[in-house]
Formats: structure tokens, C-alpha cells, sequence
């Protein structure tokens, strides 16, 4: 059957990513609005106590980790659907799994499973090989929850300033005009930092980040969905234990015990030339200690003599390498013998 290739660039992959920018776009307009409406960046310019700074930077920090994490989700889309065609051409034995994504490590653990001739629990597994990407999404909507947290603490902080403005205000009446002006304007300043942290704090992480975390926790279930559906629809003759499925197997063990008689084929015939190599250079190096004498010649057979014990070296390795080969070899034997 000849190789599975793409004809197109499967456009679905991008869903995550798309939907992901589009929420973004909406994000962007949301600052506009703050910006013409609420003036907020002045504020947070001005902002002595910082509080507004540092829920800014969480949710820059969450805004980075969700991008990258769609950008990766994008990935496993695409493979995803690139193993899905596959395995409804050639079935499970025919997907090479990569070990780079997710869905790669999920196929690899379904082959190695089938090898051993039980049944899997698919949901399980799926679940296992998934845990990661949800770990961080759920990190994403943590974020979210702490933004909001921050905001509570920056509308405590603030009222305690306003308190603490107008107390020094009412102190003040009839005594000092400018102390009471500067605690007044605490006081305003309290408000501000109570009313703006809970707006920043209750936007950015009460809807925009939420929203982004459930965006890549609805891809990763979507791909968890993909990958169930191929398995148990493609790969159903391969998982359960049927005599064609063993047969199928015993395919696949044959041809992989042919590939290493070739290779072990193709060590021996090196081997052999590597020692007639060997004993040439030895007789060579014998009829050289014949000639030699003292001085510069003695110095010269000394080196000739380390060249050819490093070449013995070599050789001793290649022999150890072939009787791995030899007793990997032996173990397929075994293996089909007791099974079959």
C-alpha cells in the first residue's frame, strides 16, 4: 500500500487558534473602552501603591502561558487529524508515533498495549496521557481566580485609605486648611485605587482569562473526543484480541526479525573485514619488529603498535555488538515460538 500523504492543508487544526484570537481581538477592545472611558493606563501610571501594576503583570503572565499553550494545542490538533487518516487507511500497526505530542505518546502506549495481547481501557488512557494540558489550563483559570483576589485586596486597601484620608480631614476643619486639602485627596486616591482595582482585577481575570482558559480546556476535550473516536472506530480490529489481530502481529515481529538479520547480516560481513584488516596489520607490524633497531625506528614501531591496539579495541566492541544483535534476535524467536 503506498505512503499516506496530505493533499491539503487540513484547515480544522486552526480552530483553537482562531477562536483563541478572536477573544483576544475582544480583550483588545475592552481596553480601548477602558482607555477612552475610564482613563485606566493613567491611572495605573499614577498609582502609588503599585497594586494595579501587579495585576497587570499576572495577567500579562497568564495572557503569554494561555498563547502558548493554544499554539501547542494548534500542534496536536494538526497531528492529531494527521493520525486520524492514517489509521482509517492502514489502521493502528500504521501510525509511527513521533514522542513529541501528546497524541504521538497516546498512540505509542495503544501499540505497545496491543503488543502485549490485552485490552486497554481507552478512556483511561486518554485521560493519563492528557492530564498535562489540562494541568495547564487549569493554571490559566488559577490566574483568573487570583486576579479577582487582587482586586478584593486593592478595594480593601483602598477604603482603609479613604478612612484613613477623611479622618485626617475632619481633624484638620478649622485648624489647618492644606492638611485637610491633602486629606481629601488620600481620600479620593483610596477610592480610586479601590474602585479601579476591582475593575481591573474583575475584567481581566473574571472574564478575559477565564474565558481563555476555557478555550484550550474545550480543545484539549474536543482532541481527547478525536483520539477516542479513532481508536475505537480504527483501531478496533487491532485491540481486541481476535486470532487476526495475532496474525497481524506475527506480520509485523516477522518483518521486524528480517530487518535485524539484514542488519546483523551486514555486521558480520564488516566484522569480517575489519579482521582481515587486523591480521594484516599484524604480520605487518611482526616484520616490522623484525626490522627495526634503535632509536627513531624503535619510536615508530611503538606508534604503529598503539594504532593497532586502539584498532583491537574497535574490533572488541564490534563484537559486542553483535552478540546484542544475536541475542535480541534470539529473544523474537522465543517469543514467537511461545506464542505461537
Amino acid at each position: 500500500m503506498p505512503p499516506v500523504t496530505q493533499k491539503a492543508f487540513d484547515q480544522r487544526g486552526l480552530k483553537t487558534l482562531v477562536l483563541w484570537l478572536a477573544w483576544l481581538s475582544t480583550a483588545g477592545f475592552v481596553f480601548v473602552i477602558l482607555y477612552h472611558k475610564a482613563d485606566i493606563f493613567q491611572f495605573i501610571h499614577q498609582d502609588a501603591s503599585r497594586i494595579t501594576w501587579l495585576i497587570s503583570a499576572v495577567f500579562l503572565f497568564g495572557l503569554l502561558i494561555s498563547f502558548v499553550h493554544a499554539l501547542l494545542l494548534t500542534g496536536e490538533w494538526f497531528r492529531g487529524y494527521r493520525i486520524e487518516t492514517v489509521m482509517r487507511r492502514k489502521g493502528l500497526g500504521g501510525v509511527r508515533p513521533k514522542r513529541r505530542r501528546v497524541v504521538d505518546r497516546f498512540i505509542a502506549a495503544l501499540q505497545h498495549i496491543s503488543e502485549q495481547g490485552t485490552t486497554p481501557d481507552i478512556a483511561a488512557l486518554v485521560d493519563v496521557e492528557f492530564a498535562a494540558h489540562h494541568r495547564a489550563s487549569r493554571f490559566v483559570g488559577l490566574l483568573g481566580n487570583l486576579l479577582i483576589t487582587m482586586g478584593l485586596i486593592g478595594t480593601v486597601l483602598g477604603m482603609t485609605m479613604t478612612l484613613s484620608g477623611l479622618n485626617g480631614a475632619l481633624a484638620a476643619i478649622g485648624d489647618d486648611q492644606q492638611l485637610m486639602l491633602e486629606g481629601l485627596s488620600s481620600a479620593m486616591s483610596g477610592m480610586g485605587i479601590a474602585f479601579y482595582t476591582t475593575l481591573l482585577g474583575s475584567i481581566l481575570g473574571g472574564i478575559l482569562l477565564r474565558v481563555f482558559a476555557w478555550i484550550t480546556d474545550s480543545s484539549i476535550d474536543g482532541l481527547q473526543d478525536l483520539m477516542m473516536r479513532s481508536s475505537l472506530v480504527y483501531a478496533a480490529a487491532d485491540l481486541a484480541p481476535t486470532p487476526e489481530r495475532d496474525i497481524r502481529l506475527l506480520n509485523q515481529q516477522v518483518q521486524q526479525l528480517e530487518r535485524r538479520i539484514l542488519a546483523l547480516h551486514d555486521l558480520f560481513r564488516d566484522g569480517g573485514k575489519t579482521v582481515a584488516a587486523f591480521n594484516d596489520e599484524v604480520t605487518r607490524l611482526n616484520d616490522t619488529i623484525k626490522e627495526v633497531g634503535e632509536g627513531e625506528d624503535l619510536l615508530k614501531a611503538i606508534s604503529i603498535h598503539r594504532y593497532y591496539a586502539s584498532l583491537l579495541r574497535s574490533e572488541l566492541r564490534l563484537q559486542k555488538r553483535l552478540r546484542h544483535k544475536a541475542g535480541a534476535i534470539g529473544d523474537w524467536w522465543n517469543r514467537i515460538r511461545g506464542k505461537y
